[in-house]
């Protein structure tokens, strides 16, 4: 089973909500949940998995729960693929929005 790295995915959904000017409780949340499971051994949180107890952990709420557990089941977390779908809609607005800028030329007068 390829195991998705769940401290990776809680970061990266905490950047992504941030970057999106979510709100700060939100971000804080996943941050919270990132440092609880940077300090839990590896082999506890699989064993909390299995035994459905990952929010007993202080800091790991049903949301963060449901990410590291679809992380330690080999896929990519629900939350954060929608994340990045979003974030890749805006990072393609944001280049077309650059493009149109560069095409356009021109003087402006006003009185």
């Amino acid at each position: 089973m390829t195991v998705v790295d769940p401290l990776a995915a809680l970061r990266r959904i905490a950047f992504l909500l941030e970057r999106a000017r979510e709100s700060t409780y939100r971000v804080k949340a996943f941050r919270t949940a990132a440092a609880v499971v940077a300090r839990t051994d590896a082999d506890e949180l699989r064993a909390r998995h299995r035994a459905h107890t990952l929010t007993e952990l202080g800091g790991i709420g049903e949301r963060t729960a449901a990410v590291v557990a679809q992380a330690l089941d080999g896929k990519v977390p629900d939350y954060l693929q929608h994340l990045e779908d979003e974030a890749g809609e805006i990072e393609q607005l944001d280049a077309d929005g650059r493009r149109l800028m560069a095409a356009l030329r021109g003087d402006l007068h006003s009185h």
